[in-house]
C-alpha cells in the first residue's frame, strides 16, 4: 500500500480540536517517585481519545477520492488516538476500529445520507470523543449534528456552506 504525504497537518489540528473533550487516564508508577510527596509512588497521565470517522461509500465518491480518504485515515492514526471506521452511503455499512496493517474493505457504493453516522454518533455519546467525516460534499446537511464535528471535503469536491459545524477541504 502506497500512503500520500499528509495532506493537512492532522496532529496539530486533532490536538487543538479536541482538547477540551479528551479522556484522562492515570496510572501509579512504583519505579517513578513522586515529586511533590517522597515516599509516594508517581503518576502517568495519558490522554486516550476515540474519533469516529464516517467515510461517505456512496456512488458519487470516485477511487481516487477514497484513496485520498485512506491516506488521511493513516495520517490521523499515526497522531495516536484510536480511530473507528463508519462507512455510510444511504446508510450505516461497516463500523470497525481502523487498523493500518489491514487492507480496507469498501462497502456501500450507492446513494448518499449523513444522518446514520450521525445518530451512530449520537447513540453512543460516551464513547466518541469527536466526530470527523471524510465526504465529497455531495448530500443534504444532518439534523441533530454534535458540536464536535469537522467535515473534510475531499480535493475535488466542491465547497457545501449547508454542512454544520468545521468544514475544511484537502488540497
Amino acid at each position: 500500500m502506497h500512503v500520500e504525504p499528509a495532506k493537512f497537518d492532522w496532529k496539530g489540528y486533532l490536538r487543538r480540536f479536541i482538547g477540551n473533550s479528551s479522556i484522562v487516564y492515570t496510572k501509579k508508577l512504583r519505579r517513578k517517585y513522586n515529586k511533590r510527596y517522597s515516599g509516594n509512588p508517581g503518576l502517568k497521565i495519558k490522554f486516550k481519545n476515540n474519533i469516529l470517522v464516517g467515510v461517505d461509500t456512496s456512488g458519487s465518491v470516485n477511487n481516487d477520492e477514497l484513496k485520498e480518504f485512506m491516506s488521511e485515515l493513516y495520517h490521523m492514526h499515526k497522531t495516536g488516538h484510536k480511530i473507528t471506521v463508519a462507512q455510510c452511503d444511504t446508510s450505516l455499512n461497516s463500523v470497525k476500529e481502523f487498523n493500518p496493517k489491514h487492507d480496507w474493505e469498501i462497502h456501500g457504493r450507492g446513494g448518499t445520507d449523513f444522518q446514520p453516522v450521525i445518530d451512530h454518533f449520537n447513540e453512543n455519546k460516551g464513547q466518541y470523543t469527536a466526530l470527523i467525516y471524510l465526504t465529497d460534499g455531495e448530500a443534504y446537511a444532518p439534523k441533530n449534528c454534535p458540536k464536535n464535528t469537522l467535515w473534510v471535503l475531499s480535493s475535488i469536491s466542491d465547497m457545501n456552506d449547508e454542512l454544520p459545524g468545521k468544514v475544511i477541504k484537502l488540497n
